[in-house]
């Protein structure tokens, strides 16, 4: 094959870097963060403006390989637990990481829910200075995926954005009961008593006889018995 002048010296430092590449690993590929925290969007003022969720204070993730920093990347949280997780690029190969856990010491501002420069916003905020609180090791096996996940360490201060709106009015109150009308004074009286006895009703006879009888019919008279005022017939 032909090669231009000046193009071969290109062409050995490309296969180089191929070679050197084949030696070391494959190339980077992404690298899932799990157990990252959930923060749920949120409303906050009198008009409810709907926010994406974050945590109030950002983590740093730095990944060094020996003292070199490789990879870095700032953490806020995901959304919900529908939404992928962060991933960093690592390298597809035998090697041991160290893994550094910093937190922000700025709050990163609410932003709203539709973002239409994201990458802008992003490059506003000012972490500050990051406190390491915690740094871990990673081992990492060529050929093996599972062995690149990083698992989040939790930060001091794990509180998300929450949902701010102004208090409810109070309910307005119960219309007060119609006043009681004062009881009338020409009203008869109600007789706390027993009810009185008709004066129209029928007296017993007090002449009438009384039966001897259980059932009130006239006993008759007994055979034989005289009438001492009644003159017995003749023969």
């Amino acid at each position: 094959m032909n090669l231009r002048p000046g193009a071969r010296p290109l062409a050995v430092f490309f296969l180089g870097s191929l070679l050197a590449s084949a030696a070391c690993g494959g190339p980077p590929t992404p690298s899932p963060i799990d157990g990252e925290p959930i923060c749920p969007d949120f409303e906050i003022g009198a008009t409810r403006a709907h926010m994406r969720g974050s945590l109030r204070f950002p983590v740093t993730l730095t990944v060094r390989e020996g003292k070199e920093p490789i990879t870095r990347t700032t953490l806020t949280g995901r959304r919900s637990k529908d939404d992928p997780p962060s991933r960093i690029l690592l390298s597809d190969q035998d090697a041991e990481y160290e893994i550094e856990w910093a937190q922000c010491e700025n709050q990163r501002a609410p932003r709203t829910r539709v973002v239409a420069r994201e990458s802008k916003d992003a490059a506003e905020y000012a972490c500050g200075n990051a406190t390491v609180y915690k740094t871990d090791k990673l081992v990492t096996r060529k050929g093996d995926a599972a062995s690149r996940t990083v698992h989040f360490a939790a930060p001091p201060k794990s509180e998300c954005w929450e949902s701010e709106l102004p208090p409810a009015p109070p309910l307005p109150a119960p219309p007060a009961a119609p006043d009681q009308p004062p009881p009338d004074a020409g009203a008869a009286p109600v007789d706390a008593g027993a009810t009185p006895v008709d004066a129209g009703t029928r007296p017993v006879d007090a002449g009438a006889p009384r039966d001897g009888g259980a059932s009130g019919v006239a006993k008759p008279r007994r055979t034989g018995a005289a009438d001492a005022g009644t003159t017995p017939p003749g023969p």
